[in-house]
């Protein structure tokens, strides 16, 4: 063998739901060539269909061809088996036949062969203790004709009655269903449309995978009691916030609509009247702003503020650029502030206007203050550069 192949390579095949203890007796792990073939051989004549006993002749194939390769002693094969249940048990199990194998055959390369169910759950437990050099996936080739395909579908069909863990899924879950939808129209307490709707929207979430995502959201909450203070701080005011952003939005519709209706007795349609809506843009945005920038500005600055709170708590460099958000915020409100009156007034735009000098006084003013506040910010974080840490 080259020095880039390993010296003691390991033949695995892995049933995770137990079908050979469960049919044929054999305790798992089985380890050998001669031991493997009576299991293989075994498991066929108990189920001539199970997919297991294939990938168990498809080792012993491999086997000789490697051990002709290799040697005999630089080669093996073993099967192993889970539980039933195919849960975390059967991957523990699985995990201590392996460890069993190993320091019989310490193996530093392995060939795991499947019938390409179970590989997504098979493999990390594989390759945490030994490197996985190569997968052999074994399909069993069928007849491409009606007869046979229809024999295929029969025999999956089958399985779906007889299987305990596809029958729950497939007649089990459907058939509770379909017992409660019966009972509530018998009972009319449901209507066969609101039933309809209920399977749609049921189907609809797991569909999209949305219920797991709201179990997670709960399961997100459940932890956030368990977080220090400054991190639950940061979380409930991000909701406060949300909700202050929505208030702020609805405030400014109602105001924006009251203040149409009180200033125009007569209003026209938006549909059949567009240019008359577009040439009030300028008034309607400003009673917008005017009406919803305050909650805005709020929920601005609470969620800056519990994000300086966590910042200092975790010793994180950003916490300064919090501090000049802070400032840009309370800037940026003051100035739309009086952009908003100036859209409502109408304001001509020229220095003789009172509104725009003040527009004009509160940008001078804000654009000092912020250059003042990030000279500070930067000599402070010197200062204190003991104290926060470096980002990665």
């Amino acid at each position: 063998m080259s020095g880039r192949e390993p010296r003691k390579l390991l033949i695995l095949v892995v049933d995770r739901d137990d079908d050979l203890s469960r049919k044929t007796g054999i305790h798992t792990p089985v380890v050998g060539f001669e031991e493997n073939l009576k299991a293989a051989e075994a498991l066929m004549l108990a189920d001539p269909e199970e997919a297991d006993a294939n990938a168990m002749f498809g080792a012993l194939k491999l086997y000789r061809e490697l051990s002709e390769k290799y040697g005999r002693e630089n080669v093996e094969v073993a099967t192993l088996a889970g539980e039933e249940g195919e849960g975390i048990e059967a991957d523990t199990k699985i995990m201590a036949e392996l460890r069993k194998v190993l320091e019989k055959f310490p193996a530093d390369g392995c060939v795991f062969v499947s019938d390409g169910v179970t590989d997504q759950f098979i493999l990390p437990l594989i390759t945490s203790e030994v490197p996985v050099v190569s997968v052999r996936r074994l399909v069993v080739r069928q007849s491409e004709s009606v007869e046979q395909t229809w024999l295929i579908l029969g025999r999956y069909l089958r399985l779906l009655f007889t299987e305990p863990r596809y029958s729950k899924m497939f007649l089990g879950v459907p058939g509770l269903l379909m017992s409660i939808i019966g009972i509530l129209y018998i009972l009319n307490i449901a209507s066969l449309p609101l039933i309809l709707t209920a399977i749609g929207v049921f189907l609809f979430l797991r569909g999209f995978n949305i219920d797991q995502r709201i179990m997670n959201s709960f399961k997100g909450l459940v932890t956030l009691f368990h977080m220090p203070a400054y991190k639950q701080l940061r979380a409930f005011a991000a909701f406060i916030s949300f909700i202050l952003f929505t208030i702020g939005l609805y405030v400014g519709y109602v105001t924006t609509i009251n203040a149409v209706y009180a200033t125009f007795p007569e209003v026209p349609d938006p549909v059949t009247h567009t240019w008359w809506w577009l040439d009030k843009s300028a008034f309607l945005a400003g009673h917008f702003i005017s009406g919803s920038i305050d909650l805005l500005a709020v929920g601005f600055l609470v969620i800056i503020i519990s994000n300086a709170v966590y910042y200092i708590f975790s010793r994180d460099q950003r916490f300064w650029i919090m501090v000049r958000a802070s400032i840009l915020s309370l800037w940026l409100w003051a100035l739309l502030k009086r952009t908003g009156i100036i859209l409502i007034t109408g304001a001509a735009g020229t220095l003789e206007d009172p509104q725009v000098v003040l527009l004009i006084l509160v940008a001078i003013l804000g654009v000092i203050t912020m250059t003042f506040t990030i000279l500070i910010t930067r000599i402070l974080g010197r200062m204190y550069s003991k104290y926060f840490r470096k980002r990665p």
